[in-house]
């Protein structure tokens, strides 16, 4: 009854290696089939994870000093890992620099400081804390453009407890050097700055957990509102995203403008060369649509061969000169394998007092390519009911 409990370090390391297995097994299984490059980053950093504290205990069972120089190498390399998956995610190039760099430094200082498992403490927390700052930065300016705020919010978090766990570490060299002396000894100036590491390897990898579903939610979304040809919104996203758009437009008392184009004799392309050819046409149409796409707010397949691109501050001449534009674009760059130049007719129709509905100025827009293609095709037609 009169003991005091304590911490035995050599169980939390146990307790540690068991949570990285079961995260990595955990995460892996989530993904199963549809793996993705920054889920395969993430798991290797915590396969990272596993051999640090593997090697730390073969180190204290055996006295090998010469494992502790991997040790320290796998401890942030399961960073680096972590650095390379956040990259990918946000869809940023990887830096081999930052990859490579700090393993290799923590490796090579403590390979000259000393071949102990406290000088390999000492320098890891040093290198985690600069890891990990830079992380946390990362993730409060960048996180938001490719997960929802609520994850970046708990991923920037997740890496401040970290900090705060090796800032801690490293601080205890200097306030308490005799209590740490022994990294292994279960004394709280070692084992709270190991529970706070601990802690933030469940936050950092339930945070992760958190983006995957986020990605899975766009994933979703993607399959409901876009096309999966052309890549461009489908029609149900151009009905929605669309009524938004024109109601804010005559809320706001700006222009809003609506072009309708489809693709001349697109019917005897499939004729003529087959449905691969025609599918090759349409993709091939919007990505020039895509290029020019800063310029419409909303761009969509809407029919087989019909395409609607809206422009919410933008009158119908300027609609008309963005379809000019895009007619010389796609003439010049989408042909046929007879060497026939794809064109395209377009309907234009400008929002009116009389328009009550986006479907309103579709109407009208649709009554315009009508005339277009009655005119004898390839042009663009101005509704005659123009604000």
């Amino acid at each position: 009854m009169g003991e005091t409990f304590v911490l035995d370090m050599g169980t939390l390391i146990i307790a540690r290696i068991i949570t990285f297995v079961m995260f990595a097994a955990g995460i892996t299984i989530m993904t199963l089939r549809r793996s993705r490059p920054e889920t395969v980053l993430f798991c290797w950093g915590l396969l990272c994870g596993i051999c640090a504290w593997v090697t730390a205990m073969f180190s204290r069972a055996t006295g090998n000093d010469w494992v502790i120089i991997a040790y320290a190498g796998f401890v942030s390399a399961n960073v680096s890992f972590q650095w390379a998956a956040l990259s990918t995610l946000t869809e940023r190039r990887v830096k081999r620099v930052w990859f490579f760099i700090p393993p290799a430094v923590s490796m090579v200082l403590v390979a000259i400081i000393g071949r102990d498992i406290s000088t390999a403490a000492f320098v890891t927390s040093a290198v985690l804390c600069v890891q990990y700052a830079v992380l946390a930065w990362f993730i409060v300016t960048l996180g938001p453009t490719a997960v929802q705020t609520r994850t970046s919010i708990l991923m920037a978090l997740a890496y401040a407890v970290a900090f705060v766990a090796a800032a801690g570490r490293f601080a205890g060299e200097f306030l308490w050097p005799d209590l740490i002396a022994n990294p292994m000894a279960p004394v709280p100036a070692v084992t709270l700055p190991f529970l706070g590491a601990y802690i933030g390897t469940i936050l950092i990898t339930l945070s992760w957990v958190a983006a995957l579903k986020d990605r899975a939610e766009d994933a979703l979304a993607n399959l409901a509102f876009r096309d999966e040809l052309t890549g461009l919104a489908n029609r149900r996203r151009f009905y929605a995203l669309g009524e938004r758009l024109f109601a804010s437009a005559q809320r706001d008392g700006r222009n809003f403008s609506l072009i309708l184009l489809d693709i001349d004799h697109f019917k005897s392309v499939n004729d003529r060369f087959g449905h691969e050819e025609g599918d090759r046409v349409l993709a091939s149409v919007a990505r020039n649509v895509q290029k020019l796409a800063p310029e419409a707010e909303l761009s969509a397949r809407v029919g087989g061969e019909e395409f609607c691109l809206v422009f919410p501050g933008t009158d119908a001449v300027g609609a008309q000169r963005y379809s000019e534009r895009l007619r010389d674009l796609v003439a010049s760059s989408v042909t046929l394998p007879n060497g026939e130049a794809v064109r395209f007719s377009a309907g234009i129709a400008q929002a009116s007092d009389e328009d009550a509905v986006l479907a309103d100025v579709y109407r009208r827009a649709d009554k315009a390519l009508y005339a277009a293609k009655a005119d004898g095709r390839d042009c663009a037609v101005i509704s005659r009911v123009a604000a």
